[in-house]
């Protein structure tokens, strides 16, 4: 094993430690905001579901927390497709600082770039 794939490892570790926090997280904040009628509902409901309603919640913290599950989950789904640390836009490798600063980042630095200069 490689020093890159030792830390691609690690990158995807924090991940999926991430993604069952923020589940939970997102569960119970529906919870506590009865978006849900119960636990037995949000156990039943996919992860698909759960960010949907905390994204058209329109409380900010909610919000956020599916918005950061989307990116971590993409982000897990790369790595089960053996695509991880690929940009998700030209497909070369991201930069191990950048995955460091966030491991589910999506794109290189040259696509971040040109993705703000266009799209902004």
């Amino acid at each position: 094993m490689t020093t890159s794939d030792i830390a691609y490892s690690e990158f995807q570790q924090r991940l999926e430690q991430e993604h069952l926090s923020l589940s939970q997280e997102i569960k119970q904040e529906l919870l506590l905001n009865t978006l849900v009628p119960s636990s037995a509902a949000i156990d039943k409901a996919e992860l698909s579901e759960l960010i949907l309603m905390a994204k058209s919640s329109f409380i900010p913290n909610l919000f956020d927390l599916a918005v950061r599950m989307e990116r971590v989950d993409a982000a897990v789904c790369s790595g089960k497709l053996g695509m991880y640390g690929l940009c998700a836009d030209c497909e070369e490798e991201i930069a191990h600082a950048d995955l460091e600063q966030d491991p589910a980042q999506p794109r290189c630095h040259d696509c971040r770039e040109h993705n703000r200069y266009h799209h902004n």
